[in-house]
């Protein structure tokens, strides 16, 4: 005679507890070795480890403490970041059911319920209700505003996906000059001019103050050829470093990658 079929929520729990602990532990290493480097640097465990109900009251420079005392005292370099068979070892303090929970929320993205933001008003629409990984991943034409041909114009520098934009370093000098120039004192500069960007420039500008620099074409940065004027000015419509620095594509491109590091995977 055939065995009675279990209870339903008694097939969840066993199917849900299915992968052992090790095999849940390094699903849970690859979940968040966010760079595919092999190791857990610090970054990359912290956001997890504060999200424990015991860890919620602690300052980040007491976590890193622990955290390199940890490694050190496990012979492992905390710069180069936890292995996965460190982790294991880890992970293996906890009992199975705390491993489980944290490969359910990690690994198979089980949430508390529907996440309610979006960032329809700065994509293409057919990148509306995508995760920030997918639009990061995607060609700068999924931005808003960006046109096959702003994209066209991109790629011949080097930048062709989101990701690229929001992290051209040309992009991210021109912003750091825009936040910074309009606290340059005209009337009263300092006696001893050390303060300088010369590194960042052409020869012709590495003396100019910063609300000068501003008013250059981008190509008056250093490693950037004259050609590059043309090309943004022709796809985006930039020609200053300053209409770089303050350009609103960029900077949502970085708030998207600054975001996307503490972005969970999910299932659809």
């Amino acid at each position: 005679m055939a065995s009675p079929e279990q209870p339903a929520a008694k097939r969840v729990k066993v199917e849900a507890a299915s992968p052992g602990k090790d095999e849940m532990a390094e699903a849970i290493f690859r979940s968040w070795d966010r760079d595919d480097s092999g190791a857990l640097d610090f970054e990359e465990i912290f956001p997890h480890y504060m999200k424990s109900v015991n860890h919620q009251e602690m300052q980040e420079a007491r976590v890193r403490e622990q955290y390199t005392k940890f490694m050190e005292s496990k012979g492992a370099d905390p710069k180069v970041g936890m292995k996965p068979e460190l982790f294991r070892s880890w992970m293996g303090r906890l009992d199975e059911d705390k491993v489980l929970k944290h490969y359910e929320r990690h690994v198979l993205g089980v949430s508390d319920g529907k996440y309610d933001m979006n960032i329809n008003k700065a994509v293409d629409k057919a990148f509306e209700g995508k995760s920030l990984k997918e639009i990061l991943d995607a060609p700068t034409s999924a931005i808003q505003g960006i046109s096959d041909k702003g994209a066209e114009s991109l790629a011949a520098l080097g930048v062709k996906t989101v990701r690229d934009l929001g992290q051209w370093r040309f992009y991210l000098m021109a912003r750091a000059i825009v936040t910074l120039a309009e606290k340059e004192d005209p009337v009263k500069p300092p006696e001893s001019r050390l303060m300088n960007i010369r590194s960042a420039m052409d020869r012709s500008y590495e003396t100019m103050s910063l609300k000068g620099i501003l008013k250059l074409p981008p190509s008056a940065f250093n490693m950037f050829p004259a050609e590059v004027d043309g090309i943004l000015d022709a796809g985006l419509k930039i020609q200053t470093i300053q209409s770089l620095g303050m350009s609103k594509k960029f900077a949502w491109a970085n708030a998207m990658v600054e975001l996307e590091k503490y972005e969970a995977s999910a299932q659809a």
